[in-house]
């Protein structure tokens, strides 16, 4: 028998039945697939007759062509070595299909059934109605005293869905049976059997079966059959596109959803730096596993300020590593019916799994997991679910699957997150300096020239939109230290949208140009941001507020930095000092003497938690920066040590 899921399933199912179970639970929601099982002819599905039983010897549950052998005794035994399957009409012994249904509900649970059954239907997620019924077909199964006791031994009700849950009681009576993916070998046996042309070519064939990873076998005979009538199968490209088509209906509206793997990051040279080097243990994890024991790299959580290119990486990070890039949105996996959303979740990390190896991009892990934490036992109980599901397969997940997670703020996520074991690197990704804005202003110019050889279906090379002016350093310097300082030395703060926004808006100036010199860059740039209209990140004093906390957390919990170029750094948090600083800046020194204020200062000075870390005295912007986030990340900090703690006690 060919170890196929199909196969697989099927000898699930006769071990179950061979042992008496009552109830075997197929996650699945195929009609296709269900069919194919209950339908196949080379290895059917039979049940124990009525004298064979649990109690059957040796001999009775042996097997010969898929079939058991019997020692009949009854004369009237013999029609019952196979037993009709009421929803799709299984062939009887004398080879005849009952039209009419053999086994009805209403049989079912009066226990008056002619013969050993099988009877399957699908779950729908509302099931409880039919719980009642097949709890009263459990109690008859298993009373001894029943008059068909015996024929009820032998008989089960085969169940589908990926969906609905059972009751407490039914589970303890069914046989689960998850429905893999397809492994490569099988994949390979399909794509052959659909195209036989394409066993010869080994290559064509490994990177097909790649491309198949997480389809089902049904959906890989179609794509095939449509790849095989609609292309020519010499044309990669051509068939690329039809798998990549199928692929993104599959994942519309799904579990994962793929996105595109072409980011374009600047600065971050730390992340940079640390993701090179996690490109080889993910693509050859196999070797790695033989030759050291140690599994693939299980991912990295990317925090802090919304705006500063956290997205964009996780796409960068597919396209280093080359991999596909699956996104899961937690809210999408919310069901209302109970259960449910674990499921979803399961079901999501097992596609993610069967299609690694792969990154799995996790976008704002604080909306989803926030209240996972929470001693409420009403609406975040599924939460705490599928957090807890989800972190012991972070933990024992040994495919080279890696998880990408993002985050703009760590307060409300669970301390569990941060364990060794759950991801290999927490990178912190702070406001950029003056020179990481001058990176970003041209990672944004080569989007914009990526864009544009796409629309015009052109070789990017032969795109021409900036001379080599336009990108000096020195340029985006001078924008950032004339026009986002003020007047007063305090900064306009601003992150990668703000840049990525003003350069779309001066592109749109520009439209008649045919090549943009630096100077006319520059001109368009500056006309932009002095625009009243034009408003940054940091003009509103909340989120400047906001910005002070989440440096704190970061630097309490130790990340990372993605850049090496930064004003602020972990060794500064220094929360011991926090309360005399506090104490000191609310001393009155109107009345005090010169060398008293003088001593004052000096001791205010050597209290800030964040001090005589900046090197940046010569540019502008970053000096305003620091200077604007350094008194309010001091004041933030006290209040958030004594708010982490009474949380810390609570929980």
């Amino acid at each position: 028998m060919a170890d196929t899921v199909l196969n697989k399933v099927l000898m699930k199912c006769r071990r179950a039945l061979l042992g008496g179970v009552p109830i075997i639970y197929i996650r699945t929601d195929s009609d296709v697939f269900i069919h194919r099982l209950i339908t196949c002819e080379e290895n059917p599905l039979i049940v124990l007759l009525s004298n064979g039983g649990r109690q059957g010897n040796e001999r009775e549950r042996r097997l010969k062509h898929g079939r058991p052998i019997y020692e009949l005794t009854e004369p009237q035994d013999k029609q019952l070595t196979f037993c009709l399957n009421y929803k799709f009409g299984v062939p009887v012994s004398n080879g005849e299909i009952y039209n009419e249904l053999y086994a009805s509900k209403n049989d079912l649970v009066a226990g008056k059934m002619k013969g050993p059954f099988l009877w399957t239907f699908k779950l729908p997620a509302d099931a409880e109605k039919y719980y009642s019924d097949l709890e009263k077909y459990v109690l008859n199964h298993e009373n001894v005293n029943h008059p068909q006791y015996k024929i009820l031994q032998n008989s089960a009700v085969i169940l589908y869905s990926s969906r609905a849950i059972l009751p407490e009681m039914l589970s303890t009576y069914t046989e689960f049976i998850d429905v893999d993916y397809p492994d490569d070998e099988e994949i390979r046996k399909i794509i052959t059997t659909e195209a036989e042309s394409l066993s010869e070519n080994e290559n064509y064939l490994s990177a097909l079966s790649t491309d198949f990873l997480g389809f089902t076998s049904e959906e890989i005979s179609l794509t095939m059959r449509r790849i095989v009538s609609t292309s020519n199968l010499e044309n990669s490209d051509e068939v690329e596109a039809i798998i990549s088509e199928h692929k993104r209906q599959k994942m519309q509206g799904g579990l994962l959803e793929q996105c595109a793997s072409d980011g374009n990051i600047g600065g971050m040279k730390n992340f940079r730096t640390w993701l090179n080097s996690q490109v080889n243990p993910l693509k050859n994890s196999g070797a790695y596993m033989r030759k050291t024991g140690t599994p693939p790299p299980k991912g990295v959580l990317l925090c802090g300020i919304p705006g500063c290119g956290k997205s964009e990486a996780a796409k960068f990070t597919a396209q280093v590593l080359d991999l596909p890039l699956l996104k899961m949105d937690i809210g999408s996996l919310m069901d209302k019916y109970q259960g449910v959303s674990e499921q979803k979740m399961r079901d999501a990390l097992k596609l993610a799994e069967a299609m690694s190896p792969c990154v799995l991009w996790i976008d704002e892990l604080e909306k989803g997991f926030s209240g996972a934490s929470s001693s409420d036992e009403g609406g975040s109980a599924s939460f705490k679910r599928m957090f807890g599901y989800m972190l012991g397969w972070m933990q024992d997940n040994t495919k080279p699957c890696f998880i990408f997670a993002t985050a703009n703020d760590i307060g409300g996520l669970p301390k569990e997150f941060f364990r060794s074991g759950r991801f290999d690197a927490l990178y912190a990704v702070y406001l950029p300096t003056a020179g990481e804005c001058s990176g970003i202003f041209q990672a944004c110019m080569e989007r914009a020239r990526r864009n544009i050889s796409r629309a015009s279906r052109i070789p990017i090379e032969d795109v021409i939109l900036f001379d080599k002016s336009c990108y000096s350093d020195l340029l985006f310097r001078n924008i950032i230290n004339e026009n986002f300082v003020r007047s007063d030395g305090k900064p306009r703060i601003i992150i990668g949208s703000d840049i990525q926004k003003a350069v779309n808006l001066a592109l749109r100036k520009l439209t008649d140009q045919r090549i943009i010199t630096g100077e006319i860059w520059q001109e368009a740039l500056k006309s932009v941001i002095i625009d009243p209209t034009f408003c940054v990140y940091g003009d509103g004093e909340e989120n400047i507020d906001s910005i002070a906390v989440s440096y704190c957390r970061m630097l309490r919990k130790g990340f990372i930095p993605a850049s090496d170029d930064i004003l602020f750094m972990s060794k500064d948090y220094h929360i011991e000092n926090a309360e005399r600083y506090a104490k000191l800046k609310n001393i009155d020194t109107e009345r005090m003497k010169p060398e008293e204020l003088a001593e004052h200062e000096k001791k205010l000075a050597q209290a800030e938690i964040l001090q005589g870390n900046f090197s940046h005295s010569e540019n502008k912007y970053d000096y305003a920066l620091y200077s604007c986030l350094r008194e309010r990340i001091n004041k933030a900090a006290l209040l958030l040590e004594k708010h982490e703690r009474e949380m810390m006690i609570r929980r």
